[in-house]
């Protein structure tokens, strides 16, 4: 007799029910009227892992990859023609990520998305959201009003690297990433707010954190 032994199957379509139950709170939370028939294809999302330092998705990828972080944390990352890392954005739990502008273009991903902790997550198949979007209501009001989201935080992060200084884009992290703060390594911190390592020691010291 082959075969799964039962109790790993049992253990396995649990978590499958727990990550499914996870992502259609998160779903009705940014779109109240999705309904439930709108949502059972979100059931044959695969539940991933990706260890420290794996990426979700790779620049150059020619497939737009989604994904819904279940649990963990991750960075999207440019890189310039210099080869130094501009870290774009965090995301933990209970947040979809995904190389935006491949999505919607279908060109290949300047973006990576990277685990930055162990991290579990539904990795969604390429092309499923604008299939989704096609055919139900109810994802295209969730994608609309992520999108919406992304919009504003685009403009203030926008805003943040134009005007303010260095020590101010740091506090400005604080307060964004309140959360996860104290799990993102330093230096990605420096990445994302455009400094040197060397350069946020020195803003860390002249404006230490208090509680």
């Amino acid at each position: 007799m082959s075969g799964a032994p039962a109790t790993s199957v049992t253990v396995a379509a649990s978590a499958a029910s727990a990550a499914f139950e996870q992502f259609a709170a998160f779903a009705r939370r940014w779109a109240p009227g999705m309904t439930d028939a709108e949502l059972e294809p979100a059931r044959r999302f695969r539940v991933a892992e990706a260890a420290k330092g794996e990426y979700l998705a790779r620049i150059g990828d020619s497939d737009s990859r989604s994904s819904f972080i279940l649990r963990g944390l991750v960075r999207q990352v440019f890189v310039g023609p210099d080869g130094r890392e501009r870290v774009n954005t965090f995301a933990s739990d209970d947040a979809l990520v995904c190389t935006y502008r491949a999505l919607l273009t279908v060109e290949i991903s300047d973006l990576a998305i990277q685990a930055l902790e162990p991290t579990r997550y539904l990795a969604m198949p390429p092309g499923a959201i604008p299939d989704l979007i096609e055919r139900h209501a109810g994802w295209r009001e969730l994608t609309a009003r992520l999108t919406e989201h992304k919009f504003i935080t685009a403009e203030l992060r926008n805003r943040t690297l134009l005007l303010d200084d260095a020590a101010e884009r740091y506090r400005t992290f604080l307060d964004d990433f309140a959360a996860i703060a104290p799990r993102v390594p330093l230096s990605q911190v420096a990445a994302y707010i455009g400094v040197t390592p060397e350069a946020l020691s020195r803003i860390r010291r002249r404006h230490p954190v208090t509680a």
